[in-house]
């Protein structure tokens, strides 16, 4: 759970700092969306290798690996001299944190019974979405607290830091920032292990519990060619890749654009949006756990893994769609809030249902699967900034929420092609079958 709210911490702050960016760096609008489009690039075109990095070498080492490369290239945006510097730290950025949700999924496929792994994927995605939710909010208190006289005369008393005193607030709240993730990675290493087997304390009972119907540990040993073929050839992957290709091009709007649309559109400030930006994402986390737990209680009252879990996405992303459509329709900046939050927490309502599908479809090569699928997904949010700029600034706001209206609808079309009773690779241990 403190790995995925770090995760969307880390990549979204820069929303809260954007406009002191821009004023210190000289960026333009269209610059700064490639820079916030460039972490989803980088992530995207990494997150298959890093998800291979977990099965072949266990998620423990390359988790480790991944949090302190994105640790790093967090503290050092609060470097950056200009738009080409900034831009090379967002691709690193992204580069370093692909893999983390494919070890992710990786780690409760070795850990959960199957049973377990909708409502844990709603809790694991509703920690992700408040650490979106709450990531401008955070990072503008660390901003106003790194920027009192108070700190800065603490800086300029303290022999080798007198140099940061009159560095600009961002700065030094991307360097604070970076230095979470390696408390975390210490604890993590000394605490977990690759496989329950592994781990001084779980009993045969829970061991039991825990790999009934579950993969063998394939950790060290080489993904086959014909696994690789099935992977690449797989229908279900591929349609929830484009699932969240699309989704994430409607989604991303909340990671990048929407401190602008509050500021622009509904005339409120940055400092004052804060809490209008975290509702959200806020409320999403909440559909997340809502949706994981009710998908799991249809499934295991009906047996019916498909229709118990297709029915939340479905709904979810058709009702997201409506509710952009409706935005231009909005007057004040409570309307506006309450249309995205309805936005928000009806597309995160079918998150675990696919989080628990890549799960089960990916089987032992879970983090594999699910690096395809963000490979082709996160592309979604890094073409958005991007364009979205250039709808917003050429053509308006009430276009761009269009698009993400048919982006949402285009989405939940995909389930139609989805089944998430069978693994993709034939010597994997079947998934169940059912309606």
């Amino acid at each position: 759970g403190a790995l995925a709210f770090l995760t969307y911490f880390d990549r979204i702050c820069i929303t809260r700092a954007e406009g002191d960016i821009k004023r210190d760096l000289g960026i333009s609008d269209p610059q700064m969306g490639l820079i916030m489009g460039a972490f989803w690039l980088a992530y995207a075109l990494f997150e298959l290798p890093a998800g291979w990095m977990g099965d072949r070498f266990g998620a423990r080492a390359t988790l480790t690996r991944i949090v302190l490369a994105w640790s790093l290239f967090t503290a050092l945006s609060g470097s950056a001299w200009g738009f080409a510097s900034l831009l090379v730290l967002r691709l690193l950025l992204g580069a370093g944190e692909a893999g983390a949700f494919p070890n992710m999924a990786r780690i409760q496929s070795r850990w959960l019974p199957i049973a377990s792994r909708p409502t844990a994927g709603g809790l694991l995605w509703l920690t992700a979405r408040w650490g979106g939710a709450f990531s401008p909010l955070l990072f503008g208190i660390m901003m106003r607290a790194l920027d009192g006289p108070g700190f800065r005369s603490f800086l300029a008393a303290v022999p080798g830091l007198g140099a940061f005193a009159d560095a600009a607030a961002w700065r030094l709240a991307f360097w604070a920032s970076g230095l979470v993730g390696i408390v975390w990675v210490v604890a993590f290493w000394l605490w977990f292990r690759d496989h329950p087997s592994e781990k001084r304390g779980v009993n045969a009972a829970e061991l039991a519990l825990i790999t009934k119907d579950a993969p063998p540990e394939v950790k060290g040993h080489r993904m086959p060619r014909s696994a690789w073929r099935a992977l690449l050839r797989d229908r279900s992957l591929w349609a929830m890749g484009v699932y969240y290709l699309c989704g994430s091009f409607g989604w991303s709007f909340f990671a990048s654009w929407m401190p602008r649309f509050f500021k622009e559109v509904q005339k409120v400030p940055y400092e004052r949006s804060e809490w209008m930006a975290a509702a959200p994402l806020f409320f999403g986390g909440l559909a997340c756990l809502a949706g994981g737990a009710a998908s799991q209680w249809v499934v295991r009252r009906t047996g019916w893994r498909r229709a118990g879990r297709a029915m939340f996405p479905i709904f979810g992303a058709t009702t997201a769609a409506a509710a952009m459509f409706c935005i231009p329709l909005v007057r004040t900046p409570l309307e506006a809030t309450a249309l995205l939050c309805l936005a928000s927490a009806a597309y995160d309502l079918g998150q675990a249902a696919n989080w628990a599908t890549i799960v089960d479809i990916g089987g032992k090569y879970a983090g594999s699967s699910a690096g395809l699928i963000n490979t082709v997904g996160n592309l979604g949010n890094a073409f958005q900034p991007v364009i979205g700029a250039l709808i917003f600034t050429a053509v308006g706001w009430d276009l761009l929420f269009g698009v993400y209206g048919v982006a949402f609808l285009l989405a939940a079309s995909m389930w139609l092609l989805i089944d998430p009773r069978r693994t993709f690779y034939e010597d994997a241990v079947p998934a169940g079958r059912g309606p």
